[in-house]
């Protein structure tokens, strides 16, 4: 039988798409702005929220387990923000991973004493692809599609500070409010992707397609664009596997990703050694 005569299949490949045209474009500023494990902090952010929601017994309440996890993460957005000012006296990258190690802690505290602790963490890491309601994949797309438009309504000051900070905050770029919008709404973002993909997929996809873009080409619109079609065969190839295999969807996405990066980088090695 076709993957594509399965229902679970083709919802999950149409989650897996949504996901990957928003998260290779945010992945994009991540990766150029140096700050490669904020979406990784952040997830797990949204992940302690969901935590928070299950122990106070709304877990089964879309809108107030939403805004317990969108809450979570803007407290996230805004730390993220103010340390950026605090970088003279240590790297970003090692206040991110603070707030992930602390998250992450916390979600095992919370749920430590909860009968559903266990398989609720697993769902947090691996997602529910091939579980989710179609019509939470197209209530998120049309927050994504908000979400991207208010990327392209903003996108200067966006790709200035995310090229040259000090240069944009010379042009009298507020930086800290900058941020903090980035943030927030990476923040909205990725709430959603968690409780779908999962905070492994989540990385995966905001990092891994960003890299692989600016590893063919330095031009932002070819990287983005090469991202976004890398992500897409990536969610395909995983998803194909994960049926034929039997095995959970979003880690054969991730592996699949990471597989074809790698042979992409030998790709790109040996194009290199050719043309010198």
């Amino acid at each position: 039988m076709s993957a594509f005569a399965l229902p679970f299949f083709r919802t999950a490949l149409l989650a897996g798409l949504v996901l990957a045209g928003i998260h290779a474009y945010l992945g994009y500023h991540v990766v150029r702005r140096g700050v490669i494990f904020v979406d990784l902090a952040l997830a797990q952010m949204a992940a302690l929220g969901t935590a928070l929601a299950l122990v106070l017994g709304c877990h089964d309440h879309p809108v107030h387990a939403y805004l317990l996890s969108f809450g979570a993460t803007l407290v996230g957005a805004a730390a993220f923000a103010w340390l950026r000012s605090q970088e003279r006296q240590a790297p970003l990258e090692a206040f991110i991973g603070i707030v992930f190690a602390t998250a992450q802690a916390l979600v095992f505290l919370v749920l430590a004493k909860s009968p559903a602790g266990p398989e609720h963490l697993k769902e947090t890491l691996a997602g529910a692809l091939f579980t989710v309601d179609p019509k939470h994949v197209g209530y998120t797309a049309i927050l994504y599609a908000v979400v991207g438009l208010t990327h392209f309504l903003l996108r200067r000051p966006f790709f200035e500070i995310t090229a040259a900070p000090e240069a944009a905050h010379a042009r009298g770029r507020r930086l800290f409010w900058w941020d903090f919008l980035f943030y927030g709404l990476f923040g909205v973002v990725v709430t959603s992707s968690v409780h779908i993909a999962g905070v492994l997929l989540v990385f995966g996809l905001l990092v891994i397609p960003a890299v692989a873009g600016l590893m063919t080409t330095g031009t932002p619109g070819r990287a983005l664009g090469f991202g976004w079609v890398f992500a897409g065969v990536g969610c395909f190839l995983g998803l194909l596997g994960s049926v034929r295999f039997d095995l959970p969807a979003a880690p054969s996405i991730l592996v699949a990703l990471a597989a074809m990066l790698g042979l992409l980088g030998v790709g790109v090695s040996l194009a290199r050694r050719r043309s010198e």
